[in-house]
């Protein structure tokens, strides 16, 4: 036999394993060509073992090595409750969470008539035999959110419903970028948490009021109250403090309620047991007016997150090397961008006509759009950015303090300290409002990259905390109703320009601020004013290639070049 034809024997049984094309099928290959006979070897007996000694449970059908599985077998585990999932690598990915201790069951895959796959064909039976002979009190589906994946879960839901068994559903939820998730759907209840604080869900009967058990957690703000299938309510109470478990569980003997659960917030901001010492711009103006600008910063973030003052400027000094380091890597001009719609050299076109002296802004503006550019340019080719507040607004902050750096001299702690100012003001933002482009628009992201610019302009200006304050608020109105409309969906197309928009917004804002102009709505109210467009803003214009740009006649071609790309590299790249 030949060493040719032993290769593409290996290449094809590589090849017949799913999401292996021929490339990567190729490079697996020649690696193991290349590797010792020993790890050969070890890989081989790896694989036989596994085919022998690995099978089905024959409780839940998850992966086992013994006729039970190790959850099975576990007896720590709630008995009670079990988690249906399509496949055994459900089961891993709910575990690593951690926060799941039931039981579960695997049905072998899910409906999908296409794939001739229907109930009979998945471990279903199996499943309505183990609520009839095991002391189960709740099934939680946790099918995936696809088409497939719900008809599975309406169909589990009818066949079990005349049991004495509680069926829920998984939560579902996205991320939607700037670092946030939206969840959804909790058991049909059409909710919107996104993990900012910590929140009592009490699932109720028909009819059942607030139990007083549940008023006297509840903190100033009202509960939210949800209708589901049947009048079934759902409250939603954000406590003064995260519940003791002994407190969950006498709110589920309270009368009417049939489930709880707690959700702690999602995010480590706001999580110490410091002094909220400011939530408004008007509260943090006022406090700088007692205690200076940076003492009321670097308090205010020693209460939020719990760190030291040391350690805070450590990791803004962290974040700014990272700022800087992609404006100078971004100026390379040697940016591979993923869409392909760009060169990825634009920011060194502009610097380079910067220093042609063929400009007509100035020496500060073009320079500091040149390296805004340059650092979306190294984002959109997947380098190393700071989210500044988010990834596709990442250019404006090191821009104007990168260009401001080298206009002025500036030491590094001078620039930690503005990042300080536009960190607390994206902060204060943050913690009111959306900050990504899918939730409310490019306002959402560049608008708020500018106001945080801003602010941190108007600080290097010498500028009080009021005026900080209005150049935020300046800024941030300047771009209210900024709609995200990509064009084919990478991040470059308008997003790399609109930054650059973005840092002449921000030096406008604060010249103004520095000049004594103030905005006539207070900051705090055009915080609100952003809220209010977002929630105005139409879907087609929040993070979707749907509307505006996203729709036009060369849009529509580079989507479709675009997705003609991702397809053949789907078939030959991998």
């Amino acid at each position: 036999m030949s060493a040719n034809h032993s290769l593409q024997k290996l290449l094809d049984e590589l090849g017949r394993l799913p999401g292996i094309g021929p490339k990567s099928a190729q490079r697996i290959a020649y690696y193991l060509l290349e590797a010792d006979a020993e790890e050969a070897r070890r890989l081989a007996e790896a694989i036989l073992e596994v085919k022998q000694e690995v099978h089905f449970c024959s409780r839940c059908f998850n992966y086992a090595t013994a006729d039970e599985c190790s959850i099975c077998q576990d007896s720590m585990r709630d008995t009670t409750r079990i988690c249906v999932v399509g496949e055994p690598r459900d089961v891993q990915a709910i575990e690593r969470t951690g926060s799941y201790h039931g039981l579960y069951h695997v049905l072998g895959g899910v409906i999908s008539p296409m794939d001739k796959i229907g109930p009979e064909q998945l471990h279903i039976r199996e499943l309505l035999a183990r609520l009839g002979h095991e002391d189960i009190h709740e099934v939680i589906i946790a099918t995936n959110p696809s088409v497939q994946g719900e008809a599975t879960a309406l169909l589990i839901t009818r066949l079990v419903k005349d049991r004495a068994v509680a069926v829920t559903r998984i939560a579902q939820g996205v991320p939607v970028g700037g670092g946030e998730i939206q969840i959804s759907s909790i058991d049909n209840f059409l909710v919107d948490l996104r993990g900012k604080h910590d929140e009592v869900l009490l699932f109720t009967g028909p009819g059942t009021a607030l139990p007083d058990e549940a008023k006297a957690i509840a903190s100033g703000r009202e509960p939210s109250v949800l209708e589901g299938p049947g009048g079934a309510g759902l409250f939603v109470i954000r406590p003064f403090a995260s519940p003791e478990r002994s407190v969950l569980e006498g709110l589920g003997k309270a009368n009417g309620v049939l489930g709880v659960s707690f959700l702690p917030r999602l995010y480590d901001y706001g999580k110490a047991d410091g002094p909220a010492l400011f939530s408004t711009v008007e509260g943090m103006v006022r406090l700088s007016g007692e205690i200076g600008l940076l003492p009321a910063l670097e308090n205010y973030e020693a209460g939020r997150s719990g760190l030291s003052r040391e350690e805070a400027r450590e990791k803004l000094a962290r974040a700014w090397s990272v700022m800087e380091g992609s404006t100078k890597a971004g100026l390379s001009g040697r940016n591979k961008m993923v869409g392909g719609f760009m060169p990825g050299d634009d920011g060194r076109r502009l610097l380079d006509a910067l220093n042609s002296g063929v400009t007509l802004s100035g020496p500060v503006l073009p320079l500091a759009v040149a390296k805004a550019i340059s650092a979306m340019e190294v984002n959109a080719s997947m380098g190393r950015v700071c989210a500044a507040p988010t990834a596709g607004s990442c250019g404006v902050l090191p821009g104007v303090l990168s260009a401001m750096k080298e206009q002025r001299s500036l030491q590094d702690d001078t620039l930690v300290d503005a990042l300080l100012v536009a960190g607390v003001y994206g902060a204060l933002v943050a913690f009111r409002a959306p900050i990504s482009g899918a939730l409310g628009g490019c306002q959402s992201e560049i608008g708020v990259a500018s106001a945080m610019a801003a602010a941190a302009l108007a600080y290097i200006g010498g500028g009080s905390a009021e005026a900080t304050a209005h150049a935020m608020a300046l800024a941030l109105k300047s771009l209210l109703g900024l709609v995200c409309d990509p064009v084919a969906g990478p991040v470059e197309i308008p997003c790399i320009k609109r930054n650059a928009v973005g840092v002449a917004n921000a030096f406008t804002a604060a010249d103004m601020a520095l000049a004594g102009i103030r905005s006539v709505i207070p900051p705090d109210e055009v915080i609100d004013a952003l809220v209010n467009v977002q929630q105005l803003l139409p879907v087609e214009l929040r993070g979707s290639t749907q509307g505006s740009l996203g729709v036009t006649k060369t849009a529509i071609r580079l989507k479709e070049e675009w997705l003609s790309r991702c397809r053949h590299c789907k078939e030959n790249c991998r």
